[in-house]
């Protein structure tokens, strides 16, 4: 405590004038750091509708979403129909198609815990025994920013086994850009892996659509055949699961499950560090290893 003892009544007087003086200084600058404070990035709608066209059986196959705005699924309707649900969930339906071998599993992830919970990234994925079965055109469309659709069309194709894919004009509402990466290819002789990315732009908001076709010989020389296109929106990395989704808590990207510890962990590496994690899980996850849970692939058959 400051006490003041036997000073003239002038140099109190000083003292106060002078405190008086500096006050709106302190003040303004108390304003202006609370402004630079609470500046934040314009916040973004949740992803609720994503449209994927998909290049299947040669006709294609119209796959909608539509989840609410913690990520809960709510419908998937597909076009044409004929499909037979395989597994139906909150967050993962799986679809076998009429020819009995091609398979869609629609996942639709969440960011948070509760009543918390958020929507967070969606990811479309083809398997099927045949390169024909999942090649030619499609595209991908959603309201990303919630400032209109985005459409993204794109083109699969095969040289043999090893998969190629290329992006059409892409359509962009007002005030968003896209920036296309090179693509990333992997080949040998029982594998082969394409993957392109599609960054979107909104201000300080950004999400990523990356594309990936892929091939494999299983441990019986058969041909498996893959196709994912995935939206993982910036900062929907990590997400909690109930009890009662407890079969989800291995899927891909660490979108989903992981103890407190680990959450930990992540949360400490740097930016440079996520992303290359992020893509050897990619690689492991997409097929580039053998002997996997299942004979390689998941539960929603996506080896």
């Amino acid at each position: 405590m400051l006490t003041i003892r036997g000073r003239s009544k002038a140099l109190i007087t000083g003292l106060v004038l002078t405190l008086m003086a500096t006050l709106p200084g302190i003040a303004q600058a108390e304003n202006n750091t609370t402004e630079e404070t609470t500046s934040t990035t314009t916040p973004v709608p949740p992803v609720t509708q994503v449209t994927s066209v998909l290049p299947v059986l040669g006709s294609g196959l119209t796959v909608s979403l539509t989840r609410d705005a913690a990520g809960v699924i709510t419908e998937v309707a597909l076009d044409p129909s004929g499909a037979t649900i395989v597994k139906e969930g909150d967050h993962k339906v799986v679809f076998l198609l009429a020819d009995g071998d091609t398979q869609v599993v629609v996942k639709s992830y969440s960011k948070g815990k509760g009543d918390d919970a958020t929507a967070g990234g969606v990811k479309t994925t083809v398997t099927a025994d045949a390169t024909a079965d999942v090649t030619g055109p499609g595209s991908w469309s959603a309201d990303v920013f919630g400032t209109g659709v985005v459409t993204i069309p794109y083109t699969v194709a095969f040289d043999g086994n090893v998969p190629s894919i290329t992006i059409g004009d892409i359509t962009l509402p007002d005030g968003v850009t896209a920036e296309i990466s090179e693509p990333k290819i992997k080949t040998s002789d029982e594998k082969s892996k394409f993957r392109i990315k599609v960054t979107l732009i909104s201000g300080d908001n950004k999400a990523r659509v990356s594309f990936l076709a892929s091939t494999r010989l299983n441990e019986d020389g058969e041909l498996k055949v893959k196709l994912a296109v995935t939206l993982d929106a910036k900062n929907h990395v990590r997400c909690g699961w109930g009890d009662g989704d407890r079969d989800h808590r291995d899927d891909d990207d660490n979108q989903v499950g992981g103890d407190e510890e680990s959450g930990r962990r992540w949360e400490s590496r740097n930016h440079e560090e996520r992303d290359h994690d992020r893509e050897n899980r990619r690689d492991r996850e997409d097929g580039d290893h053998d002997g996997g849970r299942h004979g390689g692939g998941d539960d929603d058959g996506e080896g």
